[in-house]
């Protein structure tokens, strides 16, 4: 009995190393599209308008609102501007919006950015997480208008729910104590 021992060709590939090298090649193309992600999120983040960076005042602004930093607030917000809460609430002015950090405090209200920030010049949107002290949770659609570098209007959508009459008919989950709790 004689046993021949076959040679590959010169030039090809064994079917092994065929596998091995489609295999390199997938993981270097998924590496390749992650790198690629990464750097639209950095970029699509790091955006600065001309007098602000959208991103850091969006920040800034979400950790005021957690911690109820009432001096944050007015130096963030203009004093004229006008939020639009999820809950169909319309608050105008400094008075009102530092009664609702009050409120919000008073929930221990916490909330954080959780996507990048997109532009589009004096306006900057993002996903933001909301919690409360009584365990009610969301995220929230957030839409900024920038003026002089502060928040001149300031809307926020909860995906899902529809408000037509503020306070009454909200479809969410929360419901915020209305009204506000006064300014002292």
């Amino acid at each position: 009995m004689s046993t021949t021992l076959h040679t590959p060709e010169v030039g090809t590939v064994p079917p092994v190393h065929r596998h091995l090298t489609t295999a390199l090649w997938v993981v270097v193309g998924v590496l390749a599209a992650a790198l690629v992600a990464l750097g639209a999120w950095v970029i699509v983040d790091r955006y600065t308008g001309p007098e602000y960076d959208a991103a850091a005042t969006i920040d800034d602004v979400t950790t005021a609102w957690s911690a109820g930093d009432l001096d944050a607030i007015r130096s963030l917000y203009a004093g004229d501007a006008v939020l639009v809460t999820a809950w169909g609430a319309t608050v105008s002015g400094m008075d009102e919006l530092v009664a609702n950090v009050l409120t919000a405090k008073s929930l221990s209200f916490t909330v954080e950015r959780i996507a990048p920030v997109t532009t589009e010049g004096d306006y900057a949107t993002t996903f933001v997480r909301y919690r409360t002290g009584g365990g009610e949770k969301g995220t929230l659609v957030s839409v900024f208008q920038f003026q002089d570098g502060q928040i001149l209007r300031h809307w926020d959508f909860e995906p899902g729910a529809t408000v037509t009459v503020p306070g009454e008919n909200y479809t969410g989950t929360f419901r915020p104590p209305y009204p506000p709790i006064p300014v002292e």
